[in-house]
């Protein structure tokens, strides 16, 4: 037929738009032109075709053409052999299908007919006419306009073929019996028909011996006619058959077992799609985080959908014994709709795609990936699906996250994570708070080496052992429903929880009239009489009854006067809520007008600042961050350094070999101490005109894999080049740089101790003190987010804190007293130093509001060369001076022991009077520049001075009584020199 063909798995305006995301070929003139002078004909065919009606009038073609040869084999049952017997004679319930196949099968003639473009051909090609001798006559002799034809009615049987023939069209592969099932039908109804001495079914029973080479000869044909026609189909099956056979084996050997399989879904359990065009490193972490045994869903299987064989390593991946029973792989392509019911896609729980970190082509394989998603989603839709299909999504580039929800439609259940775009998140953080990716990598975590917690000693000499005893903790989403919570603030459960539990409770999942959302740390929250979720860091999944019976002293106070706020009463789901998160965000985004986003420092769009300061000012330049290299999206980068949550923000030198390009300059330069300096990381005078010896912290940018030829391990090589120089110039600095290869981590190690070869890579000491960044890590982030959607807006606050808040959304989180928290690094106040971490956990809490999830422990602790990340250390671990804490803040730690102790040489009064002044100007937000605090700390002595000077003048003529004209003008000459000597811009 001319309309036959596959079903679409997209719509017609779907194809063209697909067609212009991947090529960016689209002519609109061109297509136009070419639809007007299409005629009614081809219209009606390609509309057949791509709405799917062709395909479901062959179908209705196929049934009936099986109903058919079902209708003759029992009509000949009914004639009597060696007598006449005439076609219209036939029972009822023979007739009136028969009828209504007639029928079908002229519309459907007719429909052909009108549409092939060489009617002539058409009409004398064999198919027109079998259907002459066979289904006119035979219709004409039903409703006895003819009588006693019967004797080419066999030739309907070749309408079987249509039945065979579409199974091969679907990858069966058929022909073979395509050819055989034919021979066995046509020939037994010929002999049936000139013989006469055997029923239908014997004729059927000597021709399928026959052709087996067996021939018992208790069935025979006995006259010319029937004899002649076995030799007929003897070497019709000889000249046909095996090319069929060969070309069938060779089709098969061509295909692997992988092309062939199929996976059949069952109620008992469910099953995650895996598509992506990740490494094979990238789906083993996923595996491995999906199957562990702190998820404890042993009955989920994993359909894993690819359009080639699996290699040999990840053959013997799927050979694993906790895999081999759970993961299918299969050899196809999403775009297929064979190849998605061979997976069942419509039956999945989750559709996860993996991208592939180290690609050349980033953006196209996002789009790739992209439409394969929306491809499965479409294909769930026309089959109905019951359950949908939720997408949790990988992409490289963060305009890729904005194409998939805006221009595709993203359903409000789907989950997008950018690459890239969390990647130059935590670079950038880590220069505020070092270790962070060390510390999230844990949370996120469960495949991790083993280490017995109860056996941790305090007193032990090695580090190795804190490190693997913070190790062990994850985060865990648990339910707070008990009545004992109810008037209590989030500050006042989260302590009595690790008091009583040794769990820290650092997040909350809060039900508002906007939905449900996740706030980290809001300790004045007020716990109202319904059902909330917290999250916990602990070891292990934590005793529900036990969170739900903890005991609050009595001296605490309730309070029951909650706000006046209703609850959400549609029935969104935390996906559906989260999506709503990521939405707000894709819309906010990073204006270019600074008056419409002041979550981060901005300043007057300008050129970047090419160079750094003289060499006669370079004193001043000190304590700022240098970046190694450009890559596209840089301001992400940016972001978690110039969020206005900060008090101080820091210079920024961006040191690379070439010039900025314009459109990456378009993304920072509205950013306030931005500096650029040509030059390269490996040439020291560069690094020194960069201010290196001075610097607090110093981001390697990884090149981008589409500029280097060679292996992951070469393009790592410029990585531990640079580290090393660095190093040299610069021993106290706090680099940060993302290795594409975990082996070339033994080139950044230090000490020899044989860690690394008794555990993994995640026990180095480069990775333990945060200077590794490992992109595997997010392939764990999205199996994390599976299971949990609200993981991601945990860790978005983490890094960004308040920043990420969406306007809509602000006032109602004020009435309920909800706060969003920043990860912040501080040191520890000399007053408390030597004491436990559960007694600075219990002051930190109770007195700043601030949650201590962790310690950065500085070197030489604990015979370590390098510091090293304690995730929620014991609560009798004993903090010293060179350790640092990870708390969970709404607002940047002031410090002020820290500060007073830096201030000895001011003295006391000063130091008072400088936090005085320094608290008054910074307000709510917190929010000064080191600069004007300079100035203004100048000014404070200057006044003290002259106040000084004052207190003796006027001493010296208060006891004449009066004031003399020589004071007025004394006082009057300080004033103006006073003034004269601040800067001009204070």
């Amino acid at each position: 037929m001319i309309y036959e063909g596959k079903q679409s798995i997209f719509s017609h305006q779907d194809q063209y738009a697909l067609i212009r995301l991947v090529n960016s070929e689209d002519d609109a003139t061109t297509k136009k032109h070419e639809e007007g002078k299409t005629t009614f004909t081809l219209k009606m065919a390609k509309y057949l075709s791509t709405s799917g009606i062709g395909d479901y009038l062959d179908g209705i073609n196929v049934l009936l053409s099986f109903l058919l040869t079902v209708l003759h084999l029992i009509d000949c049952s009914f004639w009597v052999q060696g007598g006449t017997y005439d076609v219209g004679e036939a029972q009822t319930f023979i007739t009136i299908p028969e009828l209504i196949c007639y029928i079908y099968f002229l519309l459907d003639f007719a429909i052909n007919f009108y549409l092939s473009e060489n009617k002539l051909f058409f009409t004398f090609q064999t198919t027109s006419l079998i259907e002459y001798v066979s289904i006119f006559p035979s219709l004409l002799a039903r409703l006895n306009i003819i009588t006693g034809y019967k004797v080419l009615r066999f030739l309907l049987c070749y309408k079987l073929d249509k039945v065979l023939q579409r199974q091969s069209m679907e990858g069966w592969h058929t022909n073979p019996i395509v050819t055989v099932m034919a021979i066995i039908m046509i020939n037994s109804s010929v002999l049936y028909v000139v013989e006469q001495n055997y029923s239908i079914v014997e004729y059927i029973y000597f021709m399928v011996v026959t052709i087996s080479t067996v021939g018992f000869g208790d069935v025979y044909p006995t006259t010319i006619y029937g004899r002649f026609s076995i030799i007929i189909a003897i070497l019709i099956m000889f000249l046909v058959l095996p090319p069929q056979v060969e070309m069938l084996s060779r089709v098969y050997s061509l295909r692997s077992q992988y092309a062939r399989n199929k996976y059949i879904s069952k109620k008992e359990s469910e099953h995650v799609l895996l598509l992506g065009s990740s490494q094979v490193e990238g789906f083993k972490t996923f595996l491995n985080e999906l199957y562990h045994t702190d998820h404890g869903m042993n009955d989920t299987n994993t359909v894993i959908l690819q359009p080639s064989a699996p290699t040999e390593e990840m053959t013997l991946q799927l050979k694993q014994p906790a895999l081999q029973s759970r993961v299918i792989y299969l050899e196809g392509h999403p775009l297929q709709n064979k190849d998605l019911e061979r997976c069942s896609s419509k039956d999945c729980n989750c559709v996860i795609v993996l991208a592939n970190k180290t690609s050349r082509t980033p953006k196209r394989d996002d789009y790739r990936n992209i439409i394969h998603a929306f491809a499965v989603k479409q294909f769930a839709k026309k089959q109905k699906s019951k359950k949908g299909a939720r997408v949790c999504l990988q992409v490289l580039q963060p305009s890729s996250k904005d194409l998939y929800f805006n221009s595709l439609g993203g359903h409000e259940a789907d989950q997008v994570i950018c690459v890239d775009e969390l990647k130059l998140y935590l670079l950038g953080k880590t220069c505020l708070c070092p270790g962070i990716n060390t510390l999230i990598s844990f949370l996120i975590q469960s495949s991790k080496p083993t280490y017995d917690i109860t056996k941790y000693d305090k007193n032990k000499s090695e580090w190795i052992d804190d490190y693997l005893c913070g190790m062990q903790n994850e985060i865990y989403r648990v339910p707070l429903e008990s009545e004992a919570f109810v008037g209590l603030t989030f500050s006042q459960i989260s302590q009595a929880i690790y008091k009583e539990l040794n769990i820290i409770l650092f997040a909350l999942e809060v039900e508002l009239e906007s939905g449900a959302s996740v706030f980290v740390n809001p300790a004045e929250y007020l716990f109202e009489d319904y059902l909330h979720y917290g999250y916990v860091i602990a070891n292990e999944m934590p005793n529900i009854d036990q969170i739900q019976q903890t005991k609050f002293p009595e001296y605490i106070q309730r309070n029951y006067c909650f706000p006046n706020q209703q609850r959400q009463q549609t029935n969104k789901n935390a996906l559906q809520q989260e999506a709503e998160y990521l939405k707000e965000l894709l819309s906010e985004g990073l204006k270019d007008d600074s008056a419409k986003n002041p979550a981060y420092y901005q300043v007057k769009p300008q050129t970047i600042t090419t160079g750094l300061p003289k060499v006669g000012d370079q004193e001043k330049f000190e304590n700022h961050f240098i970046v190694c290299g450009v890559v596209s999206d840089m301001k992400y980068l940016m972001m978690p350094l110039r969020a206005r949550s900060l008090k101080n923000i820091q210079p920024i030198v961006i040191l690379n070999q070439d010039l900025i390009p314009t459109e990456i300059q378009l993304q920072i330069n509205k950013f306030p101490k931005v500096y650029f300096q040509q030059g390269s990381p490996l040439n020291t005078e560069d690094l020194k005109k960069a201010c290196i010896q001075k610097a607090s912290a110093l981001v390697i940018l990884q090149k981008s894999a589409d500029l280097e030829d060679g292996l992951s391990n070469i393009v790592d090589a410029d990585t531990i080049f640079i580290y090393k120089t660095v190093k040299l110039l610069n021993q106290n600095i706090n680099i940060i740089t993302e290795l594409a290869s975990i082996s070339t981590i033994s080139f950044l190690q230090i000490s020899r101790n044989n860690y690394v070869q008794k555990y993994d890579w995640s026990v180095s000491e480069p990775f333990a003190s945060g200077e590794i960044y490992i992109s595997t890590m997010l392939d764990t982030l999205i199996c994390q987010a599976y299971y949990n959607p609200f993981i991601t807006s945990i860790f978005d606050q983490m890094i960004l804190g308040s920043a990420s808040v969406n306007k809509k959304n602000k006032k109602i989180y004020q009435a309920n007293k909800l706060q969003q928290s920043n990860l912040f690094l501080i040191n520890i106040p000399p007053k408390y130093q030597e004491k436990t971490f559960g007694e600075l956990f219990e002051i930190l809490l109770t007195e700043q509001k601030m949650i201590p999830i962790g310690l950065y422990r500085g070197e030489k602790v604990k015979n370590n060369s390098k510091p090293y990340v304690f995730l929620k250390p014991p609560m009798d671990v004993i903090v010293s001076s060179k350790d640092r804490v990870y708390v969970l803040s709404a607002k940047q730690p002031k410090e002020q022991e820290t500060i007073v102790d830096s201030q000895i040489n001011l003295g006391n009064e000063a130091a008072s009077q400088y936090f005085n002044i320094k608290s008054k100007l910074q307000g709510e937000e917190g929010r000064v520049d080191v600069e004007y605090s300079r100035e203004l700390m100048k000014f404070n002595e200057k006044m003290k001075t002259f106040g000084t000077q004052l207190k003796d003048i006027n001493s010296s003529v208060f006891n004449q009584g009066l004031i003399q004209h020589d004071f007025i003008e004394k006082v009057r000459s300080l004033l103006k020199n006073e003034l004269a000597s601040l800067n001009p811009t204070t």
